[in-house]
């Protein structure tokens, strides 16, 4: 029996504890949630990971903690029992092969996906990803050059989306960060590609009669869950992103700076960051203009000589939306699946 002089500290209690409820969730992981999964969860880098299940089971356990539930070892396990039944009839397992960025970023392939975010290679001092995104160039309706076709479909994106986090996940080993510029179009970069999008160099099928009439668009990249092929654009799908993030890929977040947010966006931002637990909500930074060293430029966060120029650093160009032509060559060499 262990007794605990007044005054003295409880932690190691503490760490006991959390040391035996990571055992159990590990022995139901082992013994009853695993078995059930089916071979493909074998080669799935997320559910398999090469290193062993430990650090996933922590994130998951941690989250249940966070969540006050009443057994956070069994609440862990179910959650982890959904999260696998969701990935296989999402097919997140293709999300690691080669080939794959590309199908689901380029209008050609995935008419609709809107993505202006990913990995192209930023990490912060600890060595962890940074992604980086632009929504001005996805929402902005007035942007020169703009077509209907240009216009977001939801399940498109969701699926790009998920990629996304999906393979910045694979990628971490404690937290990774996201700076999100929210400002204004960059139209003075966007004039240099004459004001063609990134996702046009493999074609770009004109499918605005799909966005009006809210079906999936042909063509587009697989499978999509039933309720994201009927889904309203705009805050419907940024809600149902966050929930997938929240409920699917626990404890992955060091920060998400949203940088140079304007009078809208801070209205938005005060809806929007209701609809993710307290914990999460803690890290989502508002960062303003000239203040950049105070956030992802402070020391301990990013280098400044490798930050974008365009988000205060001195790095190379964003170049308008071309940096995600970085991040799916990345993507690609890091694919760890062939394709398929």
């Amino acid at each position: 029996m262990r007794f605990l002089i007044p005054g003295a500290s409880c932690a190691p209690a503490v760490e006991e504890l959390e040391d035996e409820e990571l055992g159990r969730l590990s022995r139901l992981w082992l013994e009853e949630v695993r078995p059930g999964l089916g071979p493909e969860a074998e080669e799935d880098p997320y559910l398999s990971p090469p290193d062993g299940p430990d650090r996933l089971l922590e994130r998951f356990l941690q989250a249940e903690r966070n969540q006050r539930a009443k057994d956070p070892v069994r609440s862990a396990a179910e959650r982890l029992r959904k999260t696998a039944e969701f990935r296989r009839e999402y097919r997140c397992v293709d999300f690691h092969r080669r080939g794959m960025a590309r199908k689901l970023f380029m209008h050609g392939s995935n008419a609709g996906a809107s993505a202006y975010f990913g990995d192209y290679g930023l990490r912060d001092r600890d060595g962890e990803p940074v992604l980086v995104g632009r929504t001005s160039l996805m929402t902005s309706s007035d942007a020169p050059g703009r077509k209907p076709s240009d216009t977001m479909v939801p399940c498109t994106h969701l699926r790009a989306a998920c990629f996304v986090v999906e393979r910045a996940a694979a990628e971490i080993k404690s937290r990774g960060s996201y700076i999100c510029d929210v400002g204004a179009f960059p139209e003075s970069e966007m004039v240099d590609f004459a004001f063609a999008r990134y996702w046009e160099a493999d074609g770009a099928p004109d499918d605005s009669r799909c966005i009006q009439e809210r079906r999936r668009p042909d063509p587009s990249v697989g499978p999509h869950l039933p309720e994201h092929e009927t889904m309203p654009e705009g805050l419907p799908v940024l809600r149902e992103s966050l929930r997938l993030v929240t409920t699917h890929y626990p404890e992955l977040l060091k920060k998400v700076y949203f940088y140079r947010p304007g009078f809208v966006f801070r209205a938005i931002f005060n809806i929007f960051s209701l609809w993710v637990p307290a914990g999460t909500r803690a890290k989502f930074v508002l960062v303003s203009e000239g203040e950049e060293h105070k956030h992802f430029l402070a020391p301990g966060a990013c280098d400044p000589a490798e930050v974008p120029v365009e988000l205060g650093g001195r790095g190379p160009s964003l170049c308008g939306d071309r940096f995600v032509m970085r991040a799916l060559e990345r993507y690609d060499e890091t694919a760890t699946l062939d394709e398929s």
